[in-house]
């Protein structure tokens, strides 16, 4: 979620915000309408975003599915847990096989804050990589449910977090969180903290926006419009060529209109219009739960089949010049239309997420972690021209693929094989995740005996360790 030993800005909370709302977007049936709709999906935060790879941001995340098998006893002796002596990490763990949970580290460390209580179950660090498990309880409410986002949080060490909640107890009112953590280590004393979390999501489509086509249009090339600086941008996503660094946003005037979107009452349109031949839709949330809460909108023809346009979003508005805090923050959406015949046509549509919970706190824990060094290297071409190569490794906890240009990749069009010496095989054609531009994940279902492995298949293409 963060450069190592930097300060977490705005802009990381936005990248986490965004991405974890274009993921619900994606995931969403097409044909839900907000009277029947509520969305709940496992919660996933690729977060560590640069300004180059925010310009490339794909539509598409792929989620990692861990299969549930059945759980044996398996006690493990921690000195951290002195005052029990052992741990049973399968009755907490129980959606993990015991080969998994054998090579984790027992850490039952726990906090608590706001009536709601973080423990810190276990944890492994298999080279580059850590992977810790975290379960959240309220103690006094419902405020932990399985729609749960850990919004704001870090672990430090690495270049690249994920945190997703993997499984939820509803008896118990627990949920699980899985924290991945991407990048060399320097020490093995590791810190996880929570400052945000939020529950209660729901995403409603088929809201209808009243706009006056035959005015906008009238209007198309007489728009007046602004250059953002670049100062006050914390956000760029979706389809375009524009270079954040170099390059000038062209952003609507601020707060020209009004216009309320039925049923919505955290947000309005504070402008619309056309700048340079593209539509911008321009919405002012409110400072409070706007904050939180996302959305976008979408076209449909006279027929109401929704319409595949090219569209980016900027967000910008707030900003800090001299310790002093200026603005407010706008999200402006751009649309090409230049392809769409009988403009007059169309109908705006909204499809909005709300948060039904926020809850700011902090949950904090410090543990010591040890390093298992074990695993393999090797490298593959993945492209039939050799532009694409890719180092390989291989952990007992799954691959690591690391080189220029994988974030080209889609995740759903990766698959691999892990050959063991005795003719076994584990396979995969889930659980790859993107955590950098230039680093992919895979985390496979059972722990990999590294020694026994004797290559991989990757898209079918053999890799020798």
């Amino acid at each position: 979620m963060r450069k190592s030993e930097k300060e977490f800005t705005e802009q990381n909370l936005f990248n986490i915000k965004k991405l974890f709302y274009d993921k619900l977007a994606m995931n969403e049936p097409p044909t839900v309408t907000r009277s029947d709709s509520s969305f709940y999906p496992p919660i996933l935060y690729p977060s560590a975003q640069t300004k180059k790879s925010m310009n490339k941001r794909k539509r598409y995340r792929k989620a990692i599915y861990i299969p549930v098998t059945a759980a044996l006893s398996l006690c493990l002796v921690t000195g951290a847990a002195a005052s029990v002596g052992i741990i049973d990490l399968s009755t907490v763990l129980h959606f993990l096989g015991v080969d998994r949970i054998g090579i984790l580290q027992p850490v039952h460390q726990v906090s608590e804050d706001q009536g709601i209580r973080m423990e810190v179950i276990g944890a492994v660090r298999d080279g580059d990589t850590t992977e810790i498990y975290v379960s959240l309880s309220d103690l006094t409410g419902h405020r932990i449910d399985d729609t749960l986002d850990v919004y704001d949080y870090r672990v430090t060490g690495g270049n690249a977090n994920n945190a997703q909640i993997i499984h939820y107890d509803d008896a118990n009112k627990t949920a699980i969180v899985r924290f991945l953590i991407q990048g060399k280590v320097s020490k093995n004393r590791i810190t996880v903290q929570i400052n945000t979390l939020m529950s209660g999501a729901s995403r409603q489509d088929g809201y209808n926006v009243q706009v006056d086509w035959e005015q906008l249009l009238q209007e198309k090339q007489n728009n007046s419009y602004d250059i953002v600086d670049q100062d006050r941008i914390s956000g760029l996503g979706g389809t375009t060529d524009i270079q954040l660094e170099t390059d000038p946003i062209p952003v609507l005037h601020q707060d020209v209109t009004n216009v309320p979107v039925e049923g919505i009452d955290w947000m309005h349109i504070s402008n619309i219009g056309f700048v340079e031949g593209k539509l911008h839709i321009q919405i002012n949330p409110n400072n409070e739960i706007g904050e939180y809460n996302h959305g976008y909108f979408y076209f449909t023809d006279e027929q109401g089949q929704k319409l595949d346009i090219p569209e980016y979003s900027v967000s910008y508005g707030h900003y800090m010049k001299d310790g002093v805090g200026y603005g407010g923050d706008y999200e402006e959406y751009v649309y090409d239309l230049s392809a769409v015949d009988n403009l007059d046509k169309l109908r705006i549509q909204g499809s909005f997420t709300s948060i039904s919970e926020v809850v700011q706190g902090n949950w904090k824990t410090t543990f010591n972690l040890s390093q298992n060094a074990l695993s393999k290297t090797g490298n593959i071409q993945l492209d039939a021209n050799g532009g694409l190569q890719a180092n390989v490794t291989l952990s007992p906890v799954g691959v690591t693929l690391t080189g220029e240009a994988l974030s080209m990749i889609r995740m759903e069009d990766l698959s691999i094989e892990v050959h063991l010496k005795d003719g076994t095989k584990l396979t995969g054609e889930s659980g790859f995740l993107q955590l950098d531009q230039d680093l992919i994940k895979w985390i496979s279902p059972k722990t990999i005996p590294v020694n026994d492995v004797s290559y991989l298949l990757i898209n079918g293409e053999k890799v020798t360790l």
